[in-house]
């Protein structure tokens, strides 16, 4: 459908950190280089188009402070 988001656990995970930290999350290179992702890969993750890999769920899990179940 036009104009409608997929939602995605790693999407339901960012909503859920700004919710808990009242900020908006807004990733930077400081983040991408903890996680070791580039930019478009996470993008990829966040709308679903690829595949989590395990130790891109660890990195992520903990960052966002969940686990890595709630991601994959």
């Amino acid at each position: 459908m036009l104009g409608t988001k997929s939602t995605t656990t790693l999407s339901v995970a960012i909503h859920d950190y700004e919710q808990r930290s009242n900020l908006k999350f807004t990733p930077d290179e400081k983040f991408y280089d903890r996680i070791g992702i580039n930019r478009i890969r996470f993008w990829q993750l966040v709308k679903g188009k690829k595949r989590m890999f395990t130790d891109e769920a660890q990195a992520l899990a903990n960052y966002f402070g969940i686990t890595v179940t709630d991601l994959l």
